[in-house]
């Protein structure tokens, strides 16, 4: 059987900053360009503020639900929060920040956890350093921003690259992605991406260039969010449909860039169990299959414990999950075999 789950998907757009906080835009202009993009969810996420909530306001704008965290911004150790939570100050240790939000009903996320910082482009690192800290949610395991910067090295390349964004840009750090896959072998690490939109001018008028105007933003990652019900039109029950799917892992990073069409799909099934959806934690025993449906054809990697274990070509994915361990998918597309979709991981204990 085909989607066994019959889960409801959601194409969401994270971590983007407006005029509140170090973005470019009001609000209102974000959320038109949001409308125009197609996306169902945009996820506000400003700097130490979410003054959005108030104005405009959150709730839904003809079919765009318009949500609103914060990134909680010290020099280092970025966090991102979602859910209607009460801020802690900038300066507050990242520990004592994750306890907060958790016990404010919220998610939590690190955000950018290697950023490299770009020199040619003057940005300092914003990497994670504090890792002995415990409680946040997941990780944004792909952020357009920081990914797309490790290509820069000089101005010139950063001009070629702001015009053609999409060209050449590189997969998630591998070093997000091993932290990523050693920390499910002791508990559920959710995984998101972030598009980091701020569409940053450079220059002054006639000679001013976008780098990364919104739409473009939105086009670089979404995370798309699945759901047990269709979302409901009181916006707060569908805010609380989605904080739900997001901590249990039932989410896709997903790069539109390459296609943006809906019905990816991973979930594990056994002849003596009902299906299990992305983020499950299911004791292990022999039996266990890995199903994918795509809608396009695809490339499929599946990797067990950080080590890719199995590829093969076609729509459809069923690979045996030989033993214990974090068991996920990675689906590439096109003739350059590029990264499409980073799924949620099956945690088989």
């Amino acid at each position: 059987m085909l989607d066994p789950l019959g889960l409801f998907e959601y194409r969401v757009v994270l971590h983007v900053h407006s005029r509140y906080s170090d973005g470019s835009e009001p609000p209102e202009a974000i959320i038109a360009e949001a409308q125009r993009a197609g996306i169902d969810v945009l996820w506000l996420t400003d700097h130490d503020t979410r003054r959005a909530a108030q104005e405009p306001g959150a709730g839904y704008y003809d079919h765009l639900l318009f949500l609103v965290g914060a990134e909680i911004t010290p020099p280092t150790n970025h966090y991102l929060a979602l859910g209607p939570v009460p801020l802690v100050g900038a300066d507050s240790p990242l520990q004592t920040v994750i306890d907060h939000v958790r016990a404010s009903g919220g998610l939590g996320f690190i955000a950018h956890p290697d950023d490299p910082g770009n020199p040619a482009a003057r940005l300092p690192s914003y990497r994670w350093s504090d890792r002995a800290v415990d409680g946040f949610t997941g990780l944004e395991i792909w952020n357009h921003v920081s990914d797309w910067g490790r290509q820069i090295q000089s101005v010139p390349q950063g001009i070629r690259a702001a015009l053609r964004p999409f060209r050449g840009w590189p997969e998630a750090a591998p070093a997000t992605l091993a932290a990523w896959d050693a920390m499910g072998q002791g508990r559920r690490v959710v995984g998101i991406g972030g598009a980091d939109a701020h569409g940053h001018h450079v220059g002054m008028w006639p000679f001013r260039l976008t780098i990364f105007p919104y739409r473009a933003s939105f086009r670089a990652i979404r995370t798309h969010v699945y759901t047990e019900e269709p979302l409901d039109r009181n916006w707060r029950t569908a805010e609380a449909m989605l904080l739900e799917s997001l901590r249990l892992g039932r989410a896709a990073v997903v790069k539109p860039a390459l296609g943006d069409e809906q019905g990816f799909r991973q979930w594990a099934e056994h002849s003596r169990h009902d299906p299990v959806a992305m983020g499950s934690e299911q004791p292990y025993e022999p039996g266990w299959r890995l199903r994918g449906l795509a809608p396009v054809p695809v490339d499929w990697e599946v990797v067990h414990d950080g080590a890719v274990v199995h590829r093969e070509h076609g729509t459809l994915l069923n690979v045996p999950m030989g033993a214990p361990g974090v068991w996920r998918t990675v689906v590439r597309r096109g003739p350059g075999h590029e990264v499409w979709i980073y799924a949620n991981p099956i945690y088989m204990r």
